[in-house]
């Protein structure tokens, strides 16, 4: 599900006439929610267990546990990513996962930024993988 555009959502916020419609919008296109639900509901869509998690994005149990319960809300924008690199997650979902703690999305004039996205584009779900191509391209890898 790619983002709509600020233009297009206030061309179709123009239009809304009822209470039922503005309900709608607002719960479809509000920057509201948790990263702990957000990141279960990507788990459940892609059917992916704690265990595959906690191997691919290389993020200690405790840690992975602590985010999906909600206990801990507000993780490094490093293992966000990883997170969001475990799961399979598209560059988008990535970056409204980044946005739910308040940190920058991946950004194209990065080249570590840059590197990740296309290996998220690539569907590259292993941390250890992303973390070679950032070393052999002299970058700093993911803290996780």
């Amino acid at each position: 599900m790619e983002k709509d555009t600020t233009r297009s959502l206030s061309k179709k916020l123009q239009s809304i006439k009822d209470d039922k419609e503005a309900e709608l919008f607002i719960k479809e296109h509000s920057n509201a929610g948790s990263l702990h639900s957000f990141l279960n509901g990507l788990m459940a869509e892609k059917d992916i267990t704690i265990p595959t998690l906690i191997e691919r994005s290389g993020i200690s149990r405790n840690y992975i546990y602590n985010i999906l319960s909600g206990e801990r809300t507000n993780p490094s924008r490093d293992k966000v990513i990883a997170i969001c690199i475990g799961l399979g997650a598209s560059f988008s979902q990535t970056n409204k996962a980044l946005e739910l703690v308040k940190q920058s999305a991946l950004y194209p004039r990065d080249e570590r930024d840059a590197r990740i996205a296309i290996a998220i584009n690539q569907c590259v779900q292993n941390v250890t993988e992303v973390n070679i191509m950032l070393e052999k391209n002299s970058l700093k890898p993911l803290d996780v």
